[in-house]
């Protein structure tokens, strides 16, 4: 039996999974409903497809009212930690399972404490998508042992152009010449500081020791055209390094291209009857 999807959000990993599902690459699903605040996202995305015309809405009273929501099994957010905030804890207390793209919204506790709440009393299930980065199950299974956790992110000018770290600090992006560290802290402060661009310490906070012990360097680097994910751990019996180089998308450079490949199997394993490969 196919399982109904929502998608809100109208961006590049929302639209990658709206074509995924209409080319039926990813088995035993259809799409049902894309939700977008903003009208043309929508209807672009709805032109793109050919073989399934899902329903479009653009207000979320009116989304989660229809006919439409009550059929739907999971919804996938794809479209920012903004939209994660308002609309997770409302879906998930209507009875749907829901994907979370936005991970950077966990680093707020009062998130974090009513998902988790909602997860144990209406028996929901939430999915956070690996993204940009491996190894999160070698870090899951030593987090009790973990002594300290680093992430080192480097990207170019135009990746990281427009995070409210460079407001904050009268910094223009686009006059670093040269490769150099612009932030250190640990993973909470990160997240604000450049929302779009760290779902992967998000994504290690969560699993392994938590937001406010994983420390956090974010480097410019203007020669650069990959994106850059280096992770040091050491725990109890050793210590290890992971280093990732990801080309960011063409549609929006914020945004890595694994982190969309990691959505789509993400959704993959969800709906499909097949091996189930790790944690």
């Amino acid at each position: 039996m196919k399982k109904e999807i929502a998608i809100i959000g109208c961006g590049v990993i929302g639209t990658e999974l709206a074509q995924n599902i209409d080319k039926e690459t990813i088995p035993n699903c259809s799409l049902s409903v894309i939700f977008d605040i903003d009208k043309d996202k929508s209807k672009t995305v709805f032109d793109k497809l050919t073989k399934n015309k899902p329903a479009i809405f653009s207000n979320f009273k009116d989304f989660v009212e229809s006919a439409q929501f009550r059929k739907i099994d999971l919804v996938i957010e794809a479209a920012s930690i903004s939209a994660a905030s308002i609309y997770g804890a409302d879906i998930l207390k209507r009875g749907k399972d829901l994907m979370i793209m936005s991970i950077g919204v966990f680093s707020d506790y009062d998130f974090y404490s009513e998902i988790m709440h909602l997860i144990k009393t209406k028996s929901n299930n939430v999915f956070l998508p690996s993204g940009a980065i491996g190894g999160m199950d070698m870090i899951r299974s030593i987090r009790n042992h973990i002594d300290s956790i680093t992430l080192i992110t480097t990207k170019s000018n135009k990746s990281l152009k427009g995070a409210p770290f460079f407001a904050n600090y009268n910094i223009d992006a686009d006059k670093i010449t040269n490769k150099q560290i612009i932030f250190e802290g640990n993973a909470e402060d990160a997240i604000k500081q450049f929302p779009s661009n760290v779902n992967v310490a998000a994504l290690i906070s969560l699993g392994g020791i938590g937001f406010k012990r994983t420390n956090v360097k974010i480097v410019v680097d203007p020669s650069i055209s990959n994106n850059i994910h280096e992770i040091c751990v050491k725990w109890k019996f050793g210590e290890f390094a992971i280093k990732i180089s990801n080309r960011p998308s063409y549609e929006n450079p914020k945004t890595s291209y694994l982190a969309i490949l990691s959505a789509i199997e993400c959704l993959r394993s969800i709906c499909s009857h097949d091996l189930k490969v790790g944690s």
